[in-house]
């Protein structure tokens, strides 16, 4: 345990033991509290469960899932929740050591039962060898792997709503299925497949759609490439006719810029996670869409 996660975990069972464990066992204590780490997640979870819970997301809009630190007024909302689902894979794990000992804390970590795609670099985050957590970049991946065990896992946490929470399940399903086809026509045109990004987080979403990622800027945030290896990058993307370099918003764009300036070709933005207040990019089915004319932006029509 890393000395942040000692302290995070310590100020998680301090304030456990001043505000008590009381989780919402009646009607009258509301929709039982959802706790997510980051909105795309956050998102699929209210959608699912839509008026039998709530949902509370840790993330903040536009922070930066690599370098964020829960706030007290978080850790004391886990005090009344009754669910905690997280991504996993060395992604999120802010609070995990801590929610493990909450009692009667139910948790979901999606990338759970799956096969991770191997990380491009050793570590991701600050747990090594976990591979790519970044699954829910895929929409097929999604409803066919993370929303049936998210379905059951909200039917347990709100079982007299399980009809309910099972339709919209259901109508979420076929939304993913429509997202995929939809996708699927905005990149049919695109004149090219190779793509650079400033961080690693699209192998999933490149699988998908049959897109080849390059390499990135980043191996995680704060490890700068060799000079060796963004020149091999530089390489590769002129090689490839790369027309663009992909930007995130959670991370300084000034690398970004540069190799883009190298390569003489413009910075297109993409969002892995999106959030409340970013028009375009307020709910999952609206962010992938919008990845999905980012790619296409940057990979050129035919």
């Amino acid at each position: 345990m890393t000395p942040s996660s000692t302290r995070l975990t310590a100020a998680l069972l301090g304030a456990l033991a001043a505000g008590g464990c009381t989780r919402p066992s009646s009607p009258e204590a509301g929709p039982p509290l959802v706790v997510v780490t980051i909105f795309p997640v956050a998102d699929l979870v209210a959608t699912v469960g839509g008026d039998a819970i709530r949902v509370e997301t840790l993330l903040p809009p536009r922070a930066s899932v690599h370098t964020w630190a829960a706030t007290p007024g978080q850790i004391r909302a886990l005090n009344h929740a009754a669910g905690y689902v997280s991504v996993g894979g060395g992604l999120d794990g802010w609070l995990d050591d801590a929610v493990a000992d909450v009692p009667g804390l139910r948790a979901l970590r999606i990338t759970d039962g799956i096969h991770l795609a191997r990380a491009a670099h050793a570590s991701h985050g600050d747990r090594p060898g976990t591979g790519d957590p970044h699954v829910w970049l895929d929409p097929i991946l999604v409803r066919d792997s993370i929303l049936p065990r998210m379905t059951g896992f909200l039917v347990d946490l709100a079982p007299d709503h399980e009809a309910a929470l099972r339709t919209r399940a259901r109508a979420l399903h076929d939304s993913l299925t429509v997202l995929d086809a939809d996708i699927r026509r905005t990149l049919a045109g695109v004149k090219r497949r190779s793509f650079i990004a400033t961080h690693d987080a699209w192998s999933y979403f490149a699988g998908r759609y049959g897109l080849r990622p390059l390499g990135s800027l980043f191996e995680s945030p704060g490890h700068e490439p060799s000079a060796r290896a963004l020149a091999a990058l530089v390489d590769a993307a002129r090689a490839a006719g790369v027309g663009a370099v992909l930007s995130e918003p959670q991370l300084a764009g000034t690398a970004a810029r540069a190799l883009a300036g190298e390569l003489d070709v413009d910075v297109v933005v993409v969002d892995p996670l999106g959030g409340p207040g970013i028009e375009g990019r307020e709910g999952y089915l609206e962010l992938m869409r919008f990845n999905a004319r980012a790619f296409a932006r940057a990979l050129g029509h035919s």
